[in-house]
């Protein structure tokens, strides 16, 4: 995310004025530094892979790439023949199959379940960020779309970070954007819920009193947020040992004393105490002690709103209900319109040479993709008809599959019509929901980044978001040293930014749900759903055995193949062979829920990339997978 500017200079006459040639000199130096750190960053790059399109490293990793793959993980398949939760936070899969078995709607498991994943999960999601909700009923078989995305404030302006710190948009009181978590809950309540809205806090207020314990998950992404624990007064009491500034263990006991009080006043008073109410007035005057721009008015502005569903129909007539935007839901169905070009099986996966031809296939459609992203903004805003038309035409698809060859692949973003951007984003969870009625939820939250801002109301207990890092910015550079120069995500006042998020209701042609999903891991959430999708529906994978599967992820931008340990190194040479360039990345990557249903059964599974887990009615066992 670091862009270079061209210093031009010119050698001024020696006439006798000391201060020019000063000028003259400081350019000339200033010139060569960025000269220098030009030339260092592209031999970098360079140097980075050899001829094969390996990293020079690729032979020390620890460990080293597996030969073949990897075997079953720990999580497990569940099977129901009633309703289902699949949460990442396994507490709150529990309180969904609770809400469930009170006969509460899809939607009352789903708010339910997403309230106790903004405690557990609390540095993905909460009451400070914002939601996409796609919603199927059954009866009907009418799908919804809700957005329920933090806004820009409306001080805000495209270049309020000109002169600010470098990372003004992702860390601190200029990061935050008008929260919408709370708002949708209200609003989709409203519209689909069953049971009294009470009933929904109860279980997650008693969960909060009585705290929880740390998991593995949650201590690896708090590592990565140390600093920002022990910056912020409310984290560093929750977290850190006391009288240390060490971060608490796994298995250590959580129990955040303010945002219970807060679920407690949200219990009794509603949505409105936030967005009108004495509530909300706290949250923004801590956050204005801390320098953001955010005001009561903006609370008071805030609303969600109901869109129609993306829809493409797959070549066996299952239907796709993807969401609109501003959510990556085109780019789903654009790649899934793709994929079923091919008409893969389970013979793809079959032997060393199909793997590899299925998997570059996969590839070269996910950077046709994401060079599609990066030109995409909030339609609210910005005229995207024709484009998400586009997106989602199996006349597109088609002529866009008959440039993908299997011979090889391209290193020239160009050659993907791509634009210049790419921003990635952090700090996100997935909820899956399919309720005994057959009507199904699929919704992912976000705060942005790991905690967010950074900020957390010392009143309130509520982390805010960094969701204003989403936005283009101008003059500033990404996460992979890429200018912000997407037009149609610049920042407006009430504007939503672009988002990874696809939540996703698959229905086969008889109007039963076929799958529920949807992911968390920023810009590789379309890639990981679109591979479990493809691998669970076309190529005879259970749920889990697609979920378990080692994952690949591409972006365009940078132009490098990023995987997962796991893949096994026939597959990776025979991808090198075509022309990739890879790269193992280290952390969690993706995390994706997802449930499915054959002939009235439901089978289901959450991700052992985190400590998530799915509850349900009436369970069976299984005996083997």
């Amino acid at each position: 995310m670091t862009g270079h500017e061209n210093a031009e200079f010119s050698a001024l006459p020696s006439d006798g004025r000391r201060p020019r040639r000063r000028k003259s000199r400081k350019l000339v130096v200033a010139s060569l530094v960025m000269f220098g750190i030009a030339v260092i960053i592209i031999t970098a790059i360079f140097l980075h892979f050899d001829k094969k399109g390996r990293p020079h490293h690729w032979d020390r990793l620890i460990p080293p790439d597996s030969h073949d793959y990897l075997p079953p993980s720990w999580s497990k398949l569940r099977v129901f023949k009633g309703g289902a939760v699949c949460s990442d936070g396994a507490p709150c899969a529990e309180i969904g199959k609770g809400i469930l078995s009170k006969n509460g709607s899809a939607v009352d498991a789903t708010i339910a379940t997403m309230i106790c994943n903004g405690l557990v999960n609390m540095q993905a999601m909460g009451l400070g960020g914002g939601f996409m909700m796609t919603i199927y009923d059954r009866k009907t078989q009418k799908s919804y779309f809700l957005v329920s995305r933090d806004m820009a404030p409306l001080a805000a302006t495209a270049d309020m970070y000109q002169g600010e710190g470098v990372n003004a948009s992702n860390i601190g009181p200029l990061s935050i954007s008008v929260p919408g978590e709370i708002a949708g809950y209200r609003t989709a309540h409203e519209k689909f819920g069953r049971l009294p809205w009470e009933e929904l806090w109860a279980p997650n207020i008693e969960l909060c009193e009585r705290g929880w314990n740390m998991t593995n998950a949650f201590y690896s992404d708090a590592l990565e947020a140390i600093d920002l624990i022990r910056t912020d007064p409310t984290l560093s009491k929750i977290f850190l040992v006391e009288g240390t500034n060490e971060l608490m263990r796994p298995g250590g006991l959580i129990k955040p004393q303010k945002i219970c009080e807060t679920l407690r006043i949200l219990q009794k008073k509603g949505a409105g105490e936030f967005y009108n109410g004495t509530l909300g007035k706290m949250y923004i005057d801590d956050l204005r002690r801390r320098g953001s721009i955010l005001t009561m008015q903006d609370l008071n502005s805030y609303r969600p709103v109901w869109k129609t569903t993306l829809q493409t129909n797959l070549s066996d007539g299952t239907r796709v209900f993807a969401p609109n935007l501003p959510s990556s839901g085109a780019l789903l169905t654009f790649v899934l319109n793709i994929l079923d070009e091919f008409k893969f099986t389970s013979s793809s996966l079959e032997g060393w040479n199909n793997t590899i031809r299925t998997y570059h296939r996969i590839i070269e459609t996910w950077k046709f993709a994401y060079s599609m992203r990066s030109k995409m903004g909030d339609d609210l805003f910005v005229d995207m008809r024709e484009f998400v038309k586009n997106l989602t035409s199996k006349d597109y698809a088609r002529s866009v599959k008959a440039q993908i060859t299997d011979e090889r692949t391209w290193s020239d973003p160009v050659h993907y019509g791509a634009g210049k951007e790419l921003r990635e984003d952090h700090g996100t969870a997935q909820i899956s929901v399919l309720a005994p009625d057959g009507d199904a939820v699929s919704v992912t939250s976000s705060i942005n980044m790991y905690f967010g801002s950074g900020i957390v109301s010392e009143q309130t207990g509520i982390v805010s978001n960094a969701g204003m890092d989403d936005f283009s910015v101008p003059g500033r550079v990404n996460y992979y040293g890429v200018a912000g120069t997407n037009k149609n995500n610049l920042i407006q006042p009430m504007k939503r930014p672009m988002s990874s998020m696809v939540p996703s209701i698959l229905v086969s042609p008889s109007g039963d749900v076929r799958m529920v999903v949807g992911g968390a891991g920023g810009t590789k959430i379309t890639t990981s759903v679109s591979f479990v999708i493809a691998r669970h529906l076309w190529m005879n994978n259970t749920i889990k055995e697609a979920m378990d599967a080692s994952r690949i992820h591409h972006q365009v931008f940078p132009m490098v193949l990023a995987y997962e340990y796991g893949v096994p190194q026939p597959v990776l040479e025979g991808l090198r062979n075509l022309g990739h360039r890879t790269s193992r990345y280290g952390d969690r990557g993706s995390c994706v829920c997802g449930l499915t249903q054959i002939n009235g059964t439901v089978y289901a599974n959450a991700d052992r990339r985190k400590d998530g887990d799915v509850y349900g009615t009436n369970e069976k066992r299984l005996l083997k997978f």
